[in-house]
């Protein structure tokens, strides 16, 4: 047995480390009364400056309301400012954006017409940054993506893969994730269910790529602290290994659920709920050098 310390911050390796994440290192709130408010948070996501910041919030809990908007905050030198609606949303319920490493794109989940059609079903959708700067028209990711259940909490990766969580028929539990790979023109390809171990007959969602580390939320998942719990796969081989929880850096009895991380990967961002008393989700921060987990 070796002894690991995973380092986001340094490039997402996996470094070798005698000691545990400093005493007494804990999560704290992110902005409270700005982007931490008493409402509902979902998924925060930075532009790569790290001077935007996109995220969802909602009066009531989705899963129940399945109502939110996606807001968008700036830096300024006294903080974060108040935030305002996001150019593409404010008409129908989004939630979980997602900006691509090269600001480009960003990707997000909605309940609103395709093709002019009504929709009740979260599908995934993506804009693109225009030559001034603004995001341009709101595109559906199509049929091979989006199906008749829900698409939710989209990540790409550097070579254009698509993650994501779905409750579709045919999988392995309630929520599973998937991946779809771009073709040469663009669209992306059918979705494929990475399976075991990820995967397991409870709820997997929530799923983020970064470098080689798949971080994603395990609800109830055996070996986890309680409620939802973050956990973390590495690639291996074409495959994904054996996850392994965060740890009680990040995880308690709470629900912990929507893991990001910083455009510098020093940080993780993550948002945890507490149901008795009912307690609205906040987003939640730490550093990644923070974070401390053994290996084998």
């Amino acid at each position: 047995m070796r002894h690991w310390l995973i380092a986001i911050a340094t490039g997402l390796s996996v470094l070798a480390a005698g000691t545990p994440a400093t005493a007494g290192t804990e999560a704290t709130i992110l902005a409270p009364g700005v982007i931490s408010s008493d409402q509902e948070e979902w998924r925060i996501s930075f532009t790569p400056d790290g001077r935007s910041a996109y995220f969802a919030r909602s009066a009531d809990f989705f899963p129940v309301s399945r109502q939110a908007t996606i807001l968008v905050s700036r830096t300024t030198n006294s903080g974060w400012s108040a935030p305002h609606t996001a150019s593409f949303s404010g008409q129908y319920p989004d939630i979980d954006p997602f900006i691509t490493a090269d600001g480009r794109r960003l990707f997000w989940s909605s309940i609103r017409p395709v093709d002019g059609q009504p929709r009740t079903d979260a599908d995934l959708w993506m804009v693109e940054k225009r030559r001034d700067g603004r995001w341009g028209e709101p595109q559906h990711l199509g049929a091979a993506v989006n199906g008749p259940a829900d698409e939710l909490y989209p990540t790409v990766t550097a070579d254009g893969t698509l993650y994501f969580a779905s409750d579709r028929a045919g999988g392995l539990g309630g929520w599973d994730i998937y991946r779809s790979r771009p073709g040469r023109d663009g669209r992306y390809g059918p979705a494929e269910n990475l399976g075991a171990p990820v995967n397991t007959d409870g709820w997997e969602f929530n799923p983020v790529v970064v470098g080689p580390l798949l971080v994603f939320t395990g609800l109830n998942r055996a070996g986890g602290y309680g409620a939802g719990d973050l956990w973390y796969s590495a690639a291996t081989l074409g495959s994904w290994s054996t996850p392994r929880n965060l740890g009680p850096t990040v995880n308690t009895a709470l629900d912990e659920y929507h893991p990001s991380v910083s455009p510098s990967l020093d940080r993780l961002y993550f948002v945890r709920h507490n149901y008795d008393p009912w307690v609205p989700g906040d987003i939640y921060t730490i550093r990644a050098r923070d974070l401390y987990h053994r290996l084998p």
